[in-house]
C-alpha cells in the first residue's frame, strides 16, 4: 500500500568509515525514490560516509568526532538523541548486532523499528534478543544469516540480501604494470590476509603484487605486525602493499587482475559484490554465504577454506587465462545485474517500511479499544 506523503525513516548506524554495513545502507538511501521515502542518517560519529551523505543533500545527525580509545562512548551517548528524532519519523531502521541497545530504546517508543542483523556473531546474549522481540521485522542480510539466528525469536522475519549500486559499464584494466590482487575489507584475523600471503609466495609470475585495503583496528594490531613479519620472512616486500581503506574503489578495480577474498565468516561480502558488479574475475573462500553470490567455475572460483595450494593454483590460471578471466567476470556481473541490484532492494524496503506503518496503523485503535 501507498503512501500519500513519503515516509519519514530513520537510520541507525554505528560507524561511518569505509565498510561493510555503512556502504549497504548509504547505498540504500542514495537508491531511494523520494516521493515514498524522506531518509534521515544517525551515525554514531562523524565520517567518511557522513560526509557522503551530506555532500548529496542527505539529512545527516553524528555524535562528534571518532576519538580514539573513546569511539565505543558515542555509539553508547547517541542513543540520547533518539527520543528527540523519534517524534519526526515513522520507522526506524536500526543496523548492526552492536546496536541491540538502541533497538531497544526504539522498542520504548510507538515508531515501528527494522532490526537490521548484517553480522553472524558467534554469541549473542540476552539484549539483541530482547531487540528482536521488540522490533516490528528483523531484517537478515543473506540466506546464511537467517539460519544463524534460527533461535532467535520476533514478530516478523525477512531475508533482503545485500546489494550493490552498478556501475554503468564493465571495468578495462587501466595498467599494464605487473598483475595485481587486491583484497578489500578490514585488515584482521577473520579476514585471512595471511593466506593471501601464503598463497602469493606459491606463484608461478614472481611479479604478481598484493594489495591489501583496509583498515587496522586496535584489536588486529598484533595480527598485522604478525602479517608484516611474515611478508618480511617469505621476501615478499616489494610486492605486498597496505594502502589502507579506499572510497575508489572503481580505480582499484580498474588496476585489479583479480579481487581474491579470504573471509573466514561473513553473511555477504559488499567487496565481493562490487567487483563482480565491475567484471572482475573473483576467487573467495568457500564459505557459508560465499556460495549465495558465486558459483563455482561459472561466476568466479570458491576454494577450499585455509587451502593456500589450490588458491595459489586458481590464481596462476585466471593471470594465465585472460579469456577465462574475462568470462567469469563478465558472468559475475551479469548476475549481479540480475540479483543484486540497489534499485530492486531499495523497492523492497520500501515496500516493507510501508507494510510496517500500515499495519501499526490497524493495529493501534484495536489496542485501544481492548
Amino acid at each position: 500500500m501507498a503512501c500519500n506523503v513519503p515516509l519519514r525513516v530513520l537510520y541507525l548506524l554505528h560507524d561511518s568509515r569505509r565498510s561493510g554495513v555503512p556502504a549497504v545502507i548509504c547505498s540504500l538511501v542514495r537508491c531511494l525514490d523520494p516521493q515514498r521515502v524522506t531518509p534521515e542518517v544517525l551515525f554514531a560519529y562523524d565520517g567518511a560516509y557522513a560526509r557522503d551523505l551530506r555532500e548529496q543533500g542527505i539529512a545527516v545527525t553524528h555524535f562528534g568526532k571518532r576519538w580514539p580509545l573513546l569511539w565505543r562512548i558515542n555509539r553508547f551517548m547517541f542513543n540520547l538523541l533518539l527520543p528527540l528524532h523519534l517524534k519526526s519519523v515513522d520507522v526506524v531502521h536500526v543496523n548492526s548486532c552492536t546496536l541491540a541497545f538502541s533497538a531497544l530504546v526504539v522498542s520504548c517508543f510507538r515508531t515501528p523499528i527494522i532490526l537490521h542483523l548484517h553480522e553472524k556473531p558467534g554469541r549473542w546474549g540476552l539484549l539483541l534478543k530482547l531487540a528482536a522481540r521488540g522490533a516490528d521485522c528483523v531484517v537478515f542480510c543473506a540466506n546464511n544469516g537467517q539460519q544463524h539466528f534460527s533461535s532467535l525469536r520476533s514478530r516478523k522475519t525477512r531475508v533482503i540480501s545485500n546489494a550493490v549500486i552498478l556501475p554503468p559499464e564493465p571495468r578495462t584494466r587501466e595498467t599494464n604494470g605487473p598483475p595485481r590482487l587486491v583484497m578489500l575489507g578490514s585488515i584482521n584475523r577473520n579476514k585471512g590476509q595471511d593466506l593471501l600471503v601464503e598463497a602469493l609466495a606459491l606463484l608461478t609470475n614472481r611479479k604478481v603484487e598484493l594489495h591489501l585495503y583496509g583498515t587496522v583496528g586496535l584489536s588486529a594490531r598484533g595480527f598485522f605486525r604478525q602479517l608484516q613479519r611474515r611478508v618480511r620472512e617469505l621476501g615478499l616486500e616489494g610486492r605486498v602493499f597496505f594502502p589502507g581503506p579506499t572510497d575508489q574503489a572503481a580505480v582499484v578495480f580498474g588496476q585489479a587482475s583479480i579481487l581474491v577474498h579470504a573471509s573466514l565468516n561473513e553473511c555477504m561480502s559488499i567487496s565481493v559484490l562490487e567487483a563482480l558488479s565491475h567484471g572482475l574475475p573473483v576467487i573467495a573462500n568457500n564459505i557459508a554465504g560465499m556460495d549465495e553470490i558465486i558459483s563455482d567455475g561459472i561466476t568466479g572460483f570458491l576454494v577450499p577454506t585455509g587451502d593456500v595450494n589450490i588458491l595459489a593454483q586458481r590464481i596462476d590460471l585466471l593471470l594465465a587465462d585472460q579469456e577465462l578471466a574475462g568470462r567469469l567476470g563478465l558472468a559475475g556481473r551479469e548476475m549481479v545485474v540480475r540479483r543484486f541490484n540497489m534499485q530492486l532492494r531499495a523497492s523492497q524496503f520500501m515496500s516493507l517500511y510501508e507494510e510496517l506503518v500500515t499495519g501499526r496503523a490497524n493495529k493501534e485503535p484495536q489496542e485501544g479499544n481492548s
